[in-house]
């Protein structure tokens, strides 16, 4: 079958692969589509997580069960079930946490094979709904790791997770939302997704600040930009730092959380949200088309108005 491979030295090629058998309590889903993620471009760039090529990436995705040829979703999130993390309900802190797409083979492949209790229905979303469930639940973990917010909040980054923070906020009935970006075309796409206001910088104070961007400035603003007691949560994992005067943090009794994943029941709620989701911001392109879609991305040269790209392989 075809796959798109990850074989080190920033490389992905389309390769033949052999065809993956389901073992006891797996399934086989032939990939319909499947979204590119910001992890996927860390792996090839050689970042984080470290992953050991040869490796077919991608953990994002919708498809069709071979055996029953039902369209399903996939969390791609896999855990011991036995660990402290799994006994409190925080599967994707498992000590022994595998992601597919990363520590097995994933998505980028017209077929892929998964734990059968890790599928869930499609219901009605479309294809291009039910690929972006991992990043509305990512937000949607996001969003419940803070207090839940009195007055405004801001969100740092319009990218995919920026853009599904705002719609899981928008969801939650959260009023005053501020977006954040340096693309215009993004800032205009979280106004037309409902955003109160954007712009360039956040201005003022908030409850709480979702920082999706991950930049060491973005960070700082994060927790600069909570009002005293409130709360900034790290989403984003762009830069490898964090630099924040302690000040601020200590005076004013500011929170910083990190956030990570989300759980079983963040992605079951995050796929029932998932046919509400406005995709005009998803760019689907063909299989054929995603080995060079994923150089230019890698490089830099990306169409900044194609927030998520997803590929379809059927």
């Amino acid at each position: 079958m075809r796959a798109l491979v990850y074989l080190g030295d920033r490389t992905v090629k389309q390769r033949e692969t052999p065809e993956p058998v389901a073992a006891d309590g797996e399934v086989a889903v032939q990939v319909l589509q499947a979204g590119i993620c910001g992890t996927d471009l860390c792996v090839i760039r050689d970042e984080r997580p470290k992953v050991v090529p040869p490796m077919t990436l991608g953990h994002e995705f919708v498809g069709c069960r071979r055996d029953t040829g039902e369209r399903v979703i996939v969390n791609p999130i896999l855990s011991c079930r036995r660990c402290r993390a799994c006994r409190e309900g925080r599967m994707h802190l498992c000590e022994s946490r595998q992601v597919v797409g990363v520590h097995r083979p994933g998505a980028f492949a017209e077929c892929v094979a998964v734990p059968a209790d890790r599928v869930l229905p499609a219901g009605n979303a479309t294809l291009e709904q039910a690929a972006m469930v991992d990043p509305i639940a990512t937000a949607l973990h996001a969003f419940r790791l803070a207090p839940p917010p009195e007055g405004p909040v801001a969100v740092l980054g319009a990218g995919a997770i920026g853009l599904s923070m705002l719609f899981v906020l928008r969801a939650a009935g959260v009023q005053d939302i501020t977006v954040t970006d340096i693309s215009q075309q993004r800032l205009d796409l979280a106004q037309a997704g409902g955003a109160t206001r954007v712009g360039l910088v956040a201005e003022g104070v908030y409850d709480v600040v979702y920082d999706t961007a991950g930049t060491t400035v973005t960070r700082r603003d994060a927790v600069l930009r909570a009002r005293p007691g409130g709360t900034a949560v790290l989403v984003g994992l762009h830069s490898a730092d964090l630099l924040v005067p302690a000040g601020p943090i200590i005076g004013g009794e500011r929170s910083i959380r990190g956030s990570f994943g989300y759980n079983d029941d963040e992605f079951r709620e995050a796929a029932r949200l998932a046919d509400k989701l406005d995709t005009r911001w998803v760019h689907v392109i063909s299989f054929d088309e995603a080995e060079s879609v994923l150089s230019a991305l890698v490089e830099g040269r990306a169409d900044p108005s194609q927030v998520k790209i997803q590929m379809r392989l059927a």
